[in-house]
C-alpha cells in the first residue's frame, strides 16, 4: 500500500545502543516517506540531549541503555518534552516493564520482532496521541490492571519510593510544594515532578487523594 506523505513527515529519534539496531530500524522505515529519522543516540545522556536539540514527534526508546535504565530515560524525556511522544521499542517482553513504561509517561510498547510495517502503524499512531501495545502481551497487561484496581491502600503506597513516601507524608499536613521542599532540600520544580510521578503511580489526579491514600495506609503502619 503506498503511503501519501503528510505536510509535516512524523519526525523520530532513536535511541539505541547497538548501532546495527539503529540502522536496522532506518532500513526498515526508509519506505515510509511521512516518517523521517531526524537523529539517533546510543545512551540515554545523548538521546535525551537530542531530543532538546531535534524536538521529534516521537522517540523510540531502548530498555537497555548504558548510561542508565531506559525508563529513567522516557521520564526525562516526557519531563522536558511533553509534546514528544516515547514508543519504547525493546526485545523484554515482562509485563513489569510495560507497567513501569506506562508509568514513566511512555506512549506504547512494542516487541522489536515485529516487521517495518508494524512499527510505522504505531509511529503514526503515538504520534497522534494514542496508545499502542505489543499485540502478544495484551493478555498479561490486561491482569496487571485488574490486579492493579485491587491493590489495597498499603500496596499502593508500597509502589512509591521513600523519598515519594516523604514528599506524600507532607502533603497530608496540607504544606505547599515549596514548602514540602524546604524540609526535604528540593526546589519546588522538583517536588512538582514528583507529584507528577507519585499521582500516575497511584492513579489518582489529586492531593487530596493522595492525603486519603496517606492516612488510609497509616492504618496499616506503611508509611515509610
Amino acid at each position: 500500500m503506498t503511503v501519501v506523505p503528510s505536510a509535516k513527515p512524523i519526525s523520530v529519534v532513536i535511541i539505541d545502543d547497538s548501532p546495527i539496531i539503529r540502522l536496522g530500524l532506518r532500513s526498515a522505515l526508509e519506505d515510509y516517506p511521512d516518517i523521517t529519522i531526524i537523529a539517533e543516540a546510543g545512551t540515554a545522556g545523548d538521546g535525551v540531549a537530542a531530543v532538546g536539540k531535534h524536538k521529534p514527534d516521537v522517540v523510540l526508546l531502548d530498555l537497555s541503555l548504558p548510561d542508565r535504565p531506559g525508563i529513567q530515560a522516557c521520564r526525562e524525556i516526557v519531563r522536558a518534552r511533553a509534546q514528544t511522544k516515547v514508543l519504547i521499542l525493546t526485545s523484554n517482553s515482562n509485563e513489569r516493564n510495560v507497567q513501569e513504561a506506562m508509568l514513566a509517561g511512555a506512549k506504547g510498547y512494542l516487541l522489536k520482532d515485529n516487521d517495518g510495517a508494524t512499527l510505522a502503524a504505531a509511529l503514526r499512531t503515538v504520534a497522534e496521541g494514542n496508545p499502542v501495545l505489543d499485540p502478544s502481551m495484551a493478555g498479561q497487561v490486561l491482569n496487571l490492571v485488574r490486579q492493579r484496581g485491587s491493590l489495597t491502600a498499603a500496596e499502593k503506597f508500597n509502589q512509591l519510593s521513600h523519598q515519594e513516601r516523604r514528599v506524600v507524608a507532607f502533603l497530608s499536613q496540607g504544606m505547599t510544594n515549596k514548602e514540602i521542599g524546604d524540609q526535604l532540600g528540593l526546589t519546588e520544580k522538583t517536588v512538582k515532578n514528583y507529584l507528577a510521578t507519585i499521582f500516575t503511580k497511584l492513579n489518582i489526579a489529586r492531593r487530596a487523594q493522595a492525603a486519603a491514600l496517606y492516612v488510609e495506609a497509616a492504618k496499616s503502619g506503611v508509611t515509610e
